[in-house]
């Protein structure tokens, strides 16, 4: 397999695109639309016949270029049509430029690794399958979460899918006290944007929360591609947080999706409230893997 490097101006986007939409495990992160909002410089590692890709989010600072996680983007990695068993993996990892520094770089959770020049660190993403009825689904739920959802029935909290993303990204960067970091406004701008191109793309759907006031209190926006509903950012502010807004939405997504083959997700390895959110659902962890190029000191003889 011949592999080539090029920047993403040059890369063929269609078949590119393509290539993940076809793959044995397509996502949303490694999509052309997708890079150019969250790494404008990217480049590409990929086969002649595109059937094998893997997306390098480029940095470039002090005159030199790093392979740098970007934010919002939880997976990357090598996606193809055809294989993903450990010697492709490798083959594409090796062709990445040895001048190129990796501070860090998540693969996806279908990239099985040996470490080897590669420190790998292992992260977690966190998934519900909804393939069975939704009586099924909810014979799951924890029993504290009956609790919360009575809690946001009493509260009379109603769910809605009209909230616009102007109202969603405004809400998350004025009111929001669920995430542990605030929004600062470099990733509101690029929130904003994948939100605003997730819609136009037909992949993006907000549900909001209502209080009785009709107060906006919670709201999810979630991605779907392929197969996979990603929780993508979860907000709330403190009203909706003790009412149980965001249990009761999470439900109303499972009570949309379920009997259908779609798995629900949160990808944010570092997002422990979301995660333990999902969880209540009866989701369960699968491991990815995030790698580091080693910094040898001394040559092996």
């Amino acid at each position: 397999m011949n592999i080539n490097h090029y920047h993403n101006k040059d890369i063929d986007l269609n078949r590119w695109d393509k290539c993940i939409q076809n793959a044995i495990n397509p996502a949303v992160y490694p999509l052309s639309w997708y890079m150019h909002i969250v790494s404008p410089d990217w480049e590409g590692l990929f086969s002649d016949d595109y059937k094998t890709i893997l997306p390098l989010p480029i940095v470039k600072k002090y005159g030199r270029q790093f392979v740098i996680q970007p934010e919002f983007t939880w997976q990357l990695g090598v996606y193809s049509t055809e294989s993903l068993n450990p010697e492709v993996i490798g083959k594409l990892l090796s062709h990445i430029p040895s001048k190129y520094r990796i501070g860090s770089y998540h693969l996806n959770k279908f990239n099985v690794i040996e470490s080897g020049s590669y420190a790998v660190y292992p992260l977690q993403t966190t998934e519900l399958q909804l393939i069975s009825n939704y009586d099924k689904i909810h014979a799951e739920y924890k029993s504290s979460l009956h609790t919360r959802m009575e809690q946001a029935r009493k509260n009379k909290v109603s769910v809605v899918k009209s909230i616009t993303n102007h109202d969603f990204v405004n809400f998350a960067y004025t009111f929001d006290h669920f995430n542990t970091h605030r929004l600062n406004p470099a990733r509101l701008i690029m929130l904003r944007q994948i939100v605003s191109n997730a819609i136009r793309y037909r992949m993006g759907e907000i549900y909001g929360a209502y209080t009785k006031e009709n107060n906006l209190c919670a709201a999810i926006f979630l991605i779907h591609y392929r197969g996979r509903s990603t929780i993508h950012y979860a907000v709330s502010d403190k009203d909706g947080i003790e009412s149980g807004a965001l249990y009761t939405m999470i439900d109303n997504v499972i009570i949309t999706h379920s009997g259908k083959s779609i798995i629900l997700s949160v990808d944010d390895p570092f997002n422990s409230n979301l995660s333990d959110l999902l969880k209540y659902f009866g989701a369960k962890s699968y491991t990815f893997a995030k790698i580091k190029k080693k910094r040898f000191l001394f040559n092996k003889k």
